[in-house]
């Protein structure tokens, strides 16, 4: 139980968790859902505490950072003057952004 609660301090309520119980055994039971929720079913029934547990925890999502709005303005204004690849390796440098981010913007933008 305090795994439970210590993955769910760390991870957050929202990080998706399998509790695998009593494999291969008569009892065996694998119920996945947010750790927040895990953590109250198992506290519902005293018989989910007991007995050999595997836990499997979702790994991070690194979620896409939105790029800063000087950024992109900058990235225009050499646009009009310069290659789209130095403009934005010049537009990196200059705020502190990735380069390859900035460029795969500009593409996508002429795309459109």
């Amino acid at each position: 139980m305090e795994s439970l609660e210590d993955i769910c301090a760390v991870l957050g309520e929202s990080r998706y968790v399998v509790l695998a119980r009593e494999l291969t055994k008569t009892w065996e039971s694998i119920h996945g859902a947010p750790i927040g929720e895990l953590v109250a079913w198992v506290k519902e029934d005293e018989n989910r505490r007991k007995g050999e547990m595997v836990l499997i925890v979702e790994g991070f999502k690194a979620q896409e950072e939105a790029l800063p709005a000087a950024a992109l303005r900058t990235l225009a204004l050499l646009q009009a003057e310069l290659p789209l690849k130095k403009a934005a390796a010049l537009a990196a440098e200059i705020h502190g952004v990735k380069k390859n981010a900035l460029y795969k913007y500009a593409l996508e933008q002429q795309g459109e």
